[in-house]
């Protein structure tokens, strides 16, 4: 896959919200939940990540808190849940990609999401769209579509304050953060950033 700019600011924002302290009992339940378990991530896709850190977020919490990084504590006290598919469009793979985007889209319109912001370059586009329980944020989930090349699909659950995030990520450690998630990889499920290319080398 290609990194153009709005794949990366996917990748920022689910590097700063892609763990969490407190972990819903019944995270489908919540208005910000989005169940994206339905998506197939083709066989032939050459890159992937498939992310759900439900099971060890209070590890990852708690590994925060040891380490002192007060910033990514208060981050992680937001989330209860983060949940990311992303895959690479091979030959023949638009179709069911733009189906999977038109299908989250209508769901989020049905249910009275928001759009905060939208983005096109070229055939790219990227949403970042807001879910509100009365006052108060409850859910974010973002959505990158380039034909030929990839889609993304990231959403986030919890208490939220955007304000509050955006002055955080100054101070959070972006790097330690992308350590930590390629440590995950292969535990309880989670897969990340796989290529077949990097496979057929070994």
């Amino acid at each position: 896959m290609k990194t153009p700019r709005t794949t990366l600011l996917v990748t920022l924002l689910f590097c700063l919200l892609c763990a969490g302290g407190t972990l819903a009992a019944n995270v489908e339940d919540e208005p910000g939940y989005m169940d994206l378990e339905w998506i197939v991530i083709p066989a032939d896709a050459s890159e992937i990540q498939d992310i759900d850190l439900g099971p060890i977020l209070g590890g990852i919490s708690a590994d925060a808190k040891e380490k002192g990084d007060d910033a990514l504590v208060q981050v992680l006290a937001m989330i209860r849940s983060s949940r990311v598919k992303s895959f690479s469009i091979e030959d023949g793979g638009n179709e069911s990609a733009k189906m999977a985007v038109d299908k989250v889209t209508a769901k989020m319109e049905k249910e009275d999401w928001k759009r905060l912001i939208y983005m096109k370059d070229g055939d790219e586009t990227v949403s970042v769209n807001t879910k509100y329980d009365g006052p108060d944020l409850v859910g974010l989930m973002i959505v990158n579509y380039e034909p030929d090349d990839s889609v993304a699909f990231v959403n986030v659950v919890g208490d939220l304050d955007l304000g509050t995030l955006i002055g955080l990520a100054k101070q959070i450690d972006h790097d330690s953060i992308e350590d930590m998630l390629e440590g995950l990889d292969g535990i309880e499920g989670i897969e990340i950033d796989h290529d077949e290319d990097d496979d057929d080398d070994i």
